[in-house]
C-alpha cells in the first residue's frame, strides 16, 4: 500500500510538473458556470508524462507505476504506424509483469488493466490522437524527415527510443538554419516551436549511442 501511494503522488508530480503553470483564478459566480467542460486534454503531455512516468518505476522497480504508464499511454488514440517498439502499453505492460516478479495479485491487476485497454479506446477527450511512427535508427546513424508546420500554431515532435541510449534531435528551417535542438544525452529529446508563417523543417534524429534504437516519434 505504502509503495502504491508512492507510485501514485509520483505520478501526479510527474504530470504537474509536465504541464505549463496556470494563474489561480476564483471560483464561478454561479453553477452553470461550474458544470462548464474542462479544456481538452492534451495526447502529447500526457504520452511525455508516461514515459517519465515509465522512467519512475523502472528507477524504482514499481510495478504498479509501470502499470499506471501503461494506462496513461493506452488513453492516447495514434494513427500511423504502430510497430513493434518498446514505448507501447503493451510493451509497458510486459515490463510491469516483470517489475511484479511473480506477484500473483499484482500480475493479476495487469491482466485485468490490459485486458480492457484491448477493447479499444471508444471514446476520448483527445480526438483523433497523436501522429506516430516507428523507426530504427543504427548505431552512430541519423534519420531524416520533412515537416510542414502550419503557422501560429505550435509544433511540437518527440522521439522515443531504447532506454539507455542518447538521441539527439534538431530542427533546422529551409535556410538550414537550427531552430530547435534537443542534445541532453538522454534517450527522448523534445522540439517544439510556433512558426510566424506556414513553414517546412528538417528534423534530425542521430542515435549517439552504440546500439540500435527503435524509435517512436510522435507529433501533433
Amino acid at each position: 500500500m505504502v509503495r502504491y501511494l508512492a507510485a501514485r503522488l509520483a505520478v501526479t508530480a510527474t504530470i504537474f510538473a509536465i504541464a505549463p503553470a496556470t494563474a489561480q483564478t476564483a471560483p464561478p459566480a454561479d453553477a452553470t458556470a461550474a458544470l462548464q467542460p474542462s479544456a481538452a486534454a492534451d495526447p502529447f503531455e500526457q504520452a511525455m508524462a508516461a514515459r517519465a512516468t515509465a522512467d519512475y518505476a523502472r528507477r524504482n522497480h514499481d510495478p504498479l507505476a509501470m502499470l499506471t504508464a501503461a494506462r496513461m499511454l493506452g488513453e492516447v488514440p495514434v494513427s500511423g504506424d504502430q510497430g513493434d517498439a518498446g514505448f507501447t502499453p503493451k510493451a509497458l505492460y510486459a515490463e510491469a509483469r516483470t517489475l511484479a516478479d511473480g506477484n500473483d495479485l499484482l500480475l493479476q491487476q495487469i491482466t485485468v488493466a490490459e485486458s480492457n485497454s484491448a477493447r479499444g479506446v471508444l471514446s476520448s477527450a483527445f480526438g483523433s490522437g497523436l501522429v506516430r511512427r516507428v523507426l530504427m535508427v543504427s548505431p552512430r546513424a541519423a534519420y531524416q524527415f520533412v515537416v510542414n508546420a502550419k503557422g501560429g500554431e505550435r509544433l511540437r515532435l518527440g522521439a522515443i527510443g531504447a532506454p539507455g541510449t542518447a538521441l539527439l534531435m534538431r530542427m533546422l528551417d529551409q535556410f538550414g538554419k537550427t531552430v530547435c535542438l534537443d542534445d541532453h544525452g538522454d534517450y527522448a529529446p523534445v522540439c517544439q516551436l510556433t512558426p510566424t508563417v506556414d513553414a517546412r523543417f528538417r528534423v534530425d534524429i542521430q542515435n549517439k549511442s552504440e546500439q540500435s534504437s527503435q524509435t517512436v516519434v510522435l507529433s501533433n
